[in-house]
């Protein structure tokens, strides 16, 4: 399995989200059939497009990338793993995608399924850059670090040092930790515990973003299940110590009968107006109970966050309404 994390200079501070006009109306899933884990930033540098990656596990081209500038009309663009020599093997998790000094950042974990869960070498997280997503070559060959655990992501504080946040091998010890990272030779510091989640099994997924004095680390619980559900803290300092939110889960459609189960593995983006957004994966309910035959696919929703506060996430369905979305914008660059 390979989770993805795609950076693009999120660690800037944004201010609140405010609307203009009316309300935007969209339809989940964004992506559908099988796009689990999304991870998307916006990018004003590079014409005011949205930029997200998402897991693809044992498939190869791998790690596949959609861009759009409106919100609506979404294309594949390329693939972050698309040449052999790229990658010794192509079992993946989850990734993490993000674009910090004009250079986008997508930090992943390869998973040999084989191995035992306490077993170190299990883990083999690695780090992809580019200056330029449409062309496939662009991606360098994977950058290796040391960490026993997956769902890695890399986060730039304002002093410019940059950090790797990721959770540990759950069965070992559930919790988030982070260390600092040398991203272009992949030399980690001291791992630490930042989080231990809410309680709810396998915290994972981890996302930080800076934003009003505070640092908020957003997290998956529960399993990607039935009972998946995304999870919140924050702290004045990047390494902790992390404060849970009392209102926990911030997302998820868990003890519902909704159309849309399994919410979780969320990530947070905003627009060229300040709104926030959010993305997750989920799975459409099939003719039985349990039983999703589309797989894991990613869903949008508009998330309200004003200055100082939490962040209020709109619960997932078919039909959403949200914030305005930027104007009908069809001309993207790529093949897909």
């Amino acid at each position: 399995m390979l989770l993805t994390s795609l950076l693009l200079g999120l660690s800037t501070c944004v201010s609140a989200s405010r609307g203009h006009g009316q309300n935007s109306t969209f339809y989940n899933p964004i992506f559908p059939g099988f796009y689990p884990d999304p991870s998307c930033i916006y990018v004003p540098e590079r014409d005011h497009t949205f930029f997200c990656a998402s897991s693809s596990f044992n498939a190869f081209p791998g790690i596949p990338i959609h861009a759009s500038k409106d919100l609506q009309n979404w294309k594949l663009i390329g693939h972050v793993l698309n040449r052999r020599e790229q990658l010794p093997r192509l079992a993946e998790t989850n990734r993490s995608t993000r674009f910090y000094d004009d250079t986008f950042w997508l930090v992943t974990t390869m998973v040999d399924d084989d191995r035992a869960q306490e077993d170190s070498s299990r883990w083999d997280n690695i780090i992809f850059k580019a200056k330029d997503p449409y062309n496939p070559r662009s991606w360098s060959n994977a950058v290796h670090f040391h960490f026993t655990g997956y769902d890695t992501e890399p986060f730039w504080d304002e002093d410019g040092k940059a950090y790797i946040t990721g959770a540990h091998a759950w069965k070992v010890g559930p919790y988030i930790q982070q260390a600092e990272v040398d991203l272009d030779t992949g030399a980690v510091g001291e791992w630490r515990i930042i989080w231990n989640g809410t309680g709810g099994m396998a915290p994972e997924g981890p996302h930080i973003y800076r934003k009003d004095g505070w640092y908020y680390l957003l997290a998956a619980e529960g399993g990607t299940g039935v009972d998946h559900m995304v999870t919140m803290a924050r702290s004045k300092k990047v390494s902790g110590p992390y404060e849970s939110y009392s209102k926990n889960p911030v997302l998820s459609n868990a003890n519902t009968t909704s159309y849309f189960q399994t919410v979780g593995h969320a990530d947070l983006f905003h627009d060229r107006n300040g709104n926030w957004w959010a993305v997750a994966l989920s799975t459409r309910s099939g003719p039985e109970y349990l039983h999703y035959p589309m797989g894991r696919e990613t869903v949008m929703t508009a998330v309200s966050w004003p200055k100082g506060e939490w962040p209020t996430f709109t619960p997932i369905s078919g039909k959403m309404s949200g914030w305005p979305m930027p104007p009908e914008q069809k001309d993207i660059r790529g093949v897909g």
